[in-house]
């Protein structure tokens, strides 16, 4: 047995006795079943992709070819840093066992020689809130500065207006009452 089976070995029999828990505590916990089965689907999805990734031979990346947008389904369950252990806190002992896992020398070296890996173990890592180590963190690209755009040239101001003649407002003729002495009439006709 290889390194790359014992430690795909170990991660499933971690999440094994995780599914086991969520199973056996989640009805007590007022978890629906059907979300039950959602919670150990994705955990069993996940093994199963680090284990086809770490069997995998190392392909050389090769540049993206565009795809067909795909319809985006929102999953049910929950996206929150650590959410499994807010729902099942009795899975800190499977959140303690993985921590011990990626501590080990063997699962670093794995981590870093297939990529893929990584991207199946970010999530659990995730979902009982663990913080992932270097060799997990995703690696943050640079990209090559952006030659500066030419730029348009401002659009000339809007010409003015021609000033209208201002105009004064005309008063009706008549008397009107004085504004400092109201008994007082103006003439203004």
């Amino acid at each position: 047995m290889s390194t790359t089976d014992d430690i795909a070995a170990r991660l499933a029999r971690i999440v094994a006795g995780l599914v086991d828990l969520v199973a056996a505590k989640g009805l007590a916990r007022g978890l629906g079943g059907p979300f039950i089965i959602l919670i150990a689907t994705r955990l069993n999805r996940l093994v199963a992709r680090f284990a086809a990734s770490a069997q995998a031979a190392v392909k050389p990346r090769r540049g993206a070819k565009p795809r067909p947008a795909r319809a985006h389904v929102p999953s049910p369950l929950p996206r929150r840093f650590a959410w499994l252990l807010r729902v099942l806190p009795g899975t800190g002992a499977a959140a303690s066992q993985l921590r011990h896992l990626l501590d080990d020398p063997d699962m670093t070296a794995l981590i870093e020689s297939r990529p893929a890996t990584g991207r199946a173990l970010r999530p659990l890592c995730h979902l009982l809130g663990i913080r992932p180590p270097p060799a997990l963190r995703r690696k943050v690209a640079l990209r090559a500065p952006l030659s500066p755009r030419p730029r348009a040239r401002p659009a000339p101001p809007p010409a003015p207006s021609p000033l209208l003649p201002r105009r004064r407002l005309a008063r009706p003729p008549g008397n009107r009452a004085c504004p400092l002495h109201p008994d007082l009439r103006l003439d203004t006709g």
